[in-house]
């Protein structure tokens, strides 16, 4: 009996971050109150706090969850393409993440940018750390291997980091409107041109 009703509630918060994940994706955190969530979810607003604890415990698990899919995307992206090579592999890190926040529209923005509380502002800090992580190793193999010059990589890939997610989704961005789907290669070129000049990679291929 025990584990049935385990399971049960297992299920039950399953169902309540299930829908907070879908609130998040079509309008933000911001949006993704007791409120909405439950009704989503078909429950009654008490039941959140009996199942999760409380709706940061929630939206923080969606935002891990979400987060973590889009981490493990570019670096799976990343470990495809020769070591050796660094330049190919920063390429490859920018190019996915870049097309996955184009096409991931409003979810990009709530998890790079979106104002949050505590809770999700600790695990954003935990996924920017993770680029940063592959940055930098990028870096120090180019270093390693001639390819870029001497720099701090730890201080590039943090660089970096900001470059990109501000390109992207930030206030300063020309994206912060909708963007034209037509023009999405030409951001990401643009993004990439960026970035291997910030690195000072020897080979930087020319924008048509």
């Amino acid at each position: 009996m025990g584990g049935t009703d385990a399971a049960g509630a297992t299920g039950r918060r399953q169902e309540l971050i299930d829908a907070a994940t879908g609130i998040v994706r079509d309008a933000g955190f911001g949006a993704a109150s007791v409120k909405a969530v439950t009704a989503r979810a078909g429950m009654s607003a008490g039941l959140l706090y009996t199942y999760a604890g409380s709706i940061d415990d929630v939206l923080a698990e969606v935002f891990r969850r979400c987060a973590g899919a889009e981490l493990a995307a570019v670096d799976q992206a990343v470990l495809a393409v020769p070591a050796a090579d660094a330049t190919a592999r920063l390429v490859a890190l920018i190019e996915t993440f870049a097309d996955r926040a184009l096409r991931g529209g409003r979810l990009a923005w709530a998890l790079l940018v979106e104002p949050v509380g505590r809770a999700i502002d600790e695990e954003r800090l935990t996924y920017r750390r993770g680029y940063a992580d592959i940055l930098a190793e990028i870096v120090e193999r180019g270093m390693q291997d001639g390819r870029f010059p001497r720099q701090d990589a730890r201080l590039t890939a943090a660089g970096l980091v900001g470059a990109i997610g501000e390109a992207l989704t930030g206030p300063l961005s020309p994206l912060a409107s909708e963007y034209d789907e037509a023009d999405a290669d030409a951001i990401i070129r643009a993004i990439t041109q960026l970035c291997l000049r910030a690195v000072g990679a020897e080979r930087i291929e020319e924008e048509p």
